[in-house]
């Protein structure tokens, strides 16, 4: 009955009357893992390629083994590849697997009895940028007050956040405005109105969301109105 021999770098089987003192060609060293590079401690050739690695012939000629080798002392892995390789290389070699280190602990979440602290909002330079465009846009798209006649023109935007309603006339007063009462809030990504909070990661869908609450058309800012009324305008 054929044996298996458990020799590094043999493997083979082997009948145990033809087993002679050069049948076998293995490595007595061990394999060494160090800066990407493969290779054996009994010799001198290294390789980055693993299936090369494992191509390598034995360097001592002896006798077949049927007896399993001592585990040697836990070889250094500095790489997640090395593990890997290593792990490849037990079933041949019987080597020892060395462990992934365990995962930091979880961070423990605060106390709710701690008092709230307000987080500190970051804008990035892209959404500033952005946010500066629409401000020109609405700004140049606004139409104020006629200066001669102290009326409000036609196609003049609503001031309040998030109605998009434009003054058609008169008739346009007695309109509800659905509006945004409170302010936009940029936050890790999300963007919403501080009065109804619907978070959405999408500025253009940030935009087109309906107002929440009911009120009047605002056709001018108050600080519009505090001006002209400084150089003695008025609107309607």
């Amino acid at each position: 009955m054929s044996l298996l021999c458990y020799n590094r770098g043999c493997g083979q089987r082997y009948e145990q009357e033809n087993n002679t003192e050069d049948s076998c060609t293995y490595h007595p060293g061990v394999p060494v893992f160090h800066d990407a590079l493969k290779g054996w401690s009994c010799c001198k050739r290294r390789t980055t390629d693993f299936s090369d690695f494992l191509s390598i012939a034995g360097c001592t000629k002896g006798l077949h083994s049927n007896e399993k080798l001592p585990e040697p002392v836990k070889p250094e892995v500095k790489s997640t590849t090395d593990r890997k390789e290593l792990a490849d290389l037990k079933p041949k070699f019987n080597e020892h697997i060395i462990q992934a280190p365990k995962p930091v602990e979880s961070i423990k979440r605060p106390s709710p009895d701690e008092p709230i602290v307000r987080l500190q909002l970051k804008v990035s330079v892209s959404l500033k940028q952005s946010l500066e465009k629409l401000k020109l846009s609405s700004a140049n798209d606004q139409i104020v007050a006629d200066e001669e006649t102290g009326e409000i023109k036609i196609g003049t935007s609503c001031q309040n956040g998030g109605c998009l309603k434009t003054f058609a006339g008169p008739q346009s007063n007695a309109e509800v405005c659905r509006y945004h009462a409170g302010v936009p809030i940029f936050h890790e990504g999300m963007k919403y109105w501080s009065c109804c909070k619907r978070k959405t990661s999408d500025f253009n869908t940030f935009l087109s969301q309906e107002g929440c609450s009911n009120g009047t058309h605002l056709w001018v800012k108050k600080d519009d109105c505090q001006h002209d009324r400084k150089s003695g305008k008025s609107h309607s």
